[in-house]
């Protein structure tokens, strides 16, 4: 049986994050939900923590077997309306707020021995897509970011990753989609369906997990095959 763990979620409000929260408590972890506004799934096993990003972490009980940041921004712009007092905002709530976190951690000596890490970023960190400059390019960031850490980290015997999920079926991807969009995502895809929250957190769940035993610096994707296929 797999020992117990005490996890830390960032963006645990969210519908990745609170998902992921979920996940980890289902199978009886301890689960810190750090979120803006405080909040998180109601459940014995999930102490929810409010933190904007701003000023100092509040401390955290240690040590932390593992640590996810699903916390991030988006928006829609392209080079002719690209803003950027809104860019900057977009790299420190997707790069640097995951930095600033990472480092007081550490800085506390609040992870564990071989504590396993992962950055929740996005397939657009490696695809063009368009009228999301700002959003492609602070995902693409993530891409040097888990790498650094994996080799900064690495003689701690921390695992650094990054999970990519694609276009998720979830009821805001519905509501933004058309059912023409939908139909063509996923006739993208190998699998023939949008990846689903599930996918995500099985993922996550796992490289935080004491099962992996050596993956670190990867990016792994939970799009069903979409970025890896071209159906013609």
């Amino acid at each position: 049986m797999t020992a117990l763990q005490r996890v830390a979620v960032f963006g645990a409000s969210g519908a990745i994050g609170s998902a992921i929260v979920e996940s980890f408590a289902a199978r009886g972890d301890t689960v810190i939900a750090i979120s803006r506004s405080g909040r998180g799934p109601a459940l014995p096993n999930v102490h929810c923590v409010t933190w904007d990003g701003e000023g100092e972490l509040p401390e955290l009980d240690a040590p932390l077997d593992a640590a996810v940041w699903s916390q991030g921004a988006n928006c829609s712009d392209s080079i002719r309306t690209f803003d950027l007092a809104a860019h900057q905002e977009m790299y420190a709530a997707n790069v640097t707020y995951v930095m600033t976190s990472l480092q007081a951690l550490l800085a506390r000596e609040q992870l564990a021995a071989r504590a396993r890490l992962c950055i929740i970023s996005s397939i657009w960190q490696n695809i063009a897509r368009q009228n999301k400059l700002s959003y492609c390019v602070t995902k693409a960031a993530l891409q040097g970011l888990v790498q650094s850490l994996a080799v900064d980290l690495g003689p701690s015997g921390y695992l650094v990753n990054a999970v990519l999920p694609g276009a998720l079926d979830t009821p805001m991807t519905r509501a933004n989609l058309s059912a023409e969009q939908i139909a063509r995502l996923e006739g993208m895809t190998p699998l023939g369906t949008l990846p689903a929250l599930e996918d995500v957190t099985n993922l996550v769940g796992f490289l935080c997990s004491p099962a992996n035993t050596g993956i670190t610096g990867q990016f792994v994707s939970a799009d069903k095959g979409f970025s890896r296929a071209r159906i013609l």
